[in-house]
């Protein structure tokens, strides 16, 4: 996979292109340019692309992660070196829609950026077959789709800004619907695209969807992340409908999926989710000391070392520190089965099918070491039931905040110091307030 990378780092440098103005565009033949990749692009090139959207779909993953997770009051960054961690994410003083947490929307920029290179360049290329070009568009508009998603999850009711295409005449932010519709539009063209493509792909996929490398089998990847915006939708016909096209598998490892893979080694980067010497990744103890007894979720987080305290700008205090990230190299779950099956339930929640509801329930607490739920009593209950469920098993992977959300639930999460605030969303970032207001 080095060459791999080696190929990625040409593409990050034909992205910086971009960024010039009013400089004599000179050829370097060490470094590929947008513009010798979009005029008729060979295999090579559109392979390199494709290497650095995979690469690029990692972008702002962790400031993503431990944003929303701080939102949700799952955990907090027991920062040594930034407060804002702790005072202006938790409402105690004012979002700055100009600070480092605003990655969580503005890094997935560059992942959207890349696949519509690739989408403009496979229009232009006469050099690979029409199945490989549709192998090509699936990878962008899965990892487009999924870019947005994150984006979306944190701007809410901001909405996002669908067509990008030239980014110097961008969309108008799209409402929170609209942006849903165009997320889920996105990911219906990559399925279709996949379905064009061929029994195999024109170039080989990281280690880490090695259960996804053919066109058929990445579709089921794709098909996942439609029924989260499907779910995001309250749409539970389309949920129910788009299930089993997923890598949905009640039986099967609840592990199961596709994820990021990380390398400290030069060029790839590491995993920097892994607590540090500056940074203490805390879940909260009305979380943690709720957790069932025999639930080994618990292990997710340790004892060991702690109780931890914080005390710039806001004092609290954690007797559980994360324990899931422990090396650079370690992979990082996209999605995976466990949250299918508390979809499914979710889905038969909403159908009003408790025993359906309850039957993926009891999959995942089985699973943990937990014995049966009793039939929720109304589909309410099932629901709670579920988001139970789903705080502990998807813990420090980007829900809780967006469930208790569409669930109109934001007001229910315990706040530990009570002066704190549960924001419903983000500022739009002052790079954008500032494109509107120079471009009405």
């Amino acid at each position: 996979m080095k060459a791999k990378f080696l190929r990625i780092i040409m593409v990050f440098a034909a992205l910086i292109v971009l960024h010039g103005c009013s400089l004599e565009s000179v050829p370097d033949p060490n470094f590929l340019s947008v513009g010798s990749i979009s005029a008729n692009a060979n295999k090579i090139q559109m392979n390199s692309l494709v290497y650095g959207q995979f690469n690029l779909a990692r972008n702002g993953l962790t400031t993503y992660l431990q944003v929303v997770g701080t939102l949700g009051k799952e955990l907090f960054n027991f920062n040594a070196t930034e407060s804002r961690w702790m005072t202006e994410l938790n409402g105690l003083r004012p979002i700055d829609n100009s600070a480092f947490y605003n990655g969580a929307t503005t890094l997935f920029g560059l992942p959207v950026r890349q696949a519509n290179i690739i989408l403009a360049s496979v229009e232009k290329t006469t050099l690979v077959t029409d199945a490989e070009k549709n192998a090509y568009r699936g990878i962008a508009n899965t990892f487009k789709g999924l870019a947005y998603l994150y984006m979306l999850n944190v701007q809410f009711q901001n909405g996002v800004r669908l067509n990008v295409e030239d980014p110097f005449k961008p969309s108008k932010p799209a409402s929170y619907a609209e942006s849903l519709a165009g997320i889920a539009g996105f990911l219906d063209q990559g399925a279709t695209q996949l379905d064009g493509a061929g029994a195999t792909f024109p170039f080989a996929l990281p280690t880490g969807f090695a259960s996804f490398n053919t066109p058929a089998e990445f579709k089921k990847f794709n098909r996942a992340i439609a029924l989260r915006v499907a779910i995001y939708q309250a749409d539970w016909t389309k949920a129910a409908a788009i299930l089993p096209t997923t890598f949905f598998n009640a039986s099967g490892s609840l592990s199961a999926g596709p994820v990021h893979t990380f390398n400290p080694a030069s060029p790839d980067i590491a995993n920097t989710l892994l607590n540090t010497s500056s940074v203490t990744i805390v879940g909260l103890d009305n979380l943690f000391d709720a957790i069932e007894v025999g639930d080994t979720r618990l292990s997710k987080v340790t004892t060991v070392g702690g109780p931890y305290a914080y005390t710039s700008g806001t004092n609290v205090t954690s007797k559980y520190k994360a324990n899931l990230y422990l090396t650079a190299s370690q992979s990082v779950p996209i999605i995976k089965n466990e949250e299918l099956v508390l979809i499914a339930a979710e889905i038969a929640a909403q159908q009003n099918n408790l025993t359906g509801a309850k039957t993926n329930i009891d999959i995942i607490r089985a699973a943990y070491g937990l014995a049966p739920i009793a039939l929720p009593a109304s589909k309410d209950a099932a629901i709670d039931a579920i988001l139970k469920e789903r705080l502990y098993s998807l813990w420090y992977e980007g829900h809780r905040w967006v469930d208790m959300r569409r669930y109109d639930k934001l007001s229910q999460i315990f706040l530990p110091v009570a002066a704190m605030k549960v924001l419903p969303q983000l500022e739009r970032p002052v790079q954008e307030v500032n494109w509107d207001a120079a471009n009405p």
